[in-house]
C-alpha cells in the first residue's frame, strides 16, 4: 500500500475555483477559510501532515496569521506553509508559526507533486503541547 500524506489547504480562491489535487500518495482537502482551522485539524481520524495557509480568505473571515497562532497554541506541530502572494503577509505568517512560504500560489501544485515524489512513509503529525503561559 502506498504511503499517504494528509494535507489541508486553507484558501478561498483555490476553493472557489473548485481546484482538486489528485496526486498519488497525497490526500488533499481544500477549505475556503480558516475560521475553524483548529477543529478541522483535530476532526479527522488522521491528523494532517502538512497545512497550506493563505492570508486573506474573504471579508468576515479569520486571516492566516490568526489561524496559525491558534493552531500552534492548540498543539499542532505539523508543517505549515504560508501561501500569500504578498511577501509581507507571508513574513507575518512565518512570525506567527508557519515553517516556510511559497513565493507564488502558482507553485502550489508543483510543490505538492514534488512532495509526493520525495515523501517517506507518512505518519501522523506529533502534537506539540500548548504553552501553559
Amino acid at each position: 500500500m502506498e504511503p499517504i500524506l494528509h494535507i489541508l489547504i486553507f484558501d478561498d480562491v483555490v476553493a472557489a475555483r473548485g481546484e482538486t489535487f489528485h496526486i498519488p500518495g497525497l490526500d488533499v482537502t481544500v477549505l475556503a477559510h480558516a475560521d475553524d482551522a483548529v477543529d478541522a485539524v483535530h476532526a479527522g481520524a488522521q491528523r494532517p501532515d502538512l497545512l497550506f495557509m493563505d492570508f486573506a480568505m474573504g471579508p468576515g473571515h479569520k486571516n492566516g496569521t490568526e489561524a496559525i497562532r491558534e493552531l500552534r497554541a492548540a498543539g499542532y506541530a505539523g508543517r505549515i506553509v504560508a501561501t500569500s502572494s504578498d511577501p509581507a503577509r507571508n513574513a507575518d505568517m512565518i512570525q506567527a508559526g508557519a515553517d516556510e512560504a511559497l513565493g507564488q500560489k502558482a507553485q502550489l501544485r508543483s510543490y505538492l507533486v514534488h512532495l509526493a515524489a520525495s515523501a517517506p512513509p507518512a505518519a501522523s503529525s506529533p502534537v506539540r503541547d500548548a504553552d501553559p503561559a
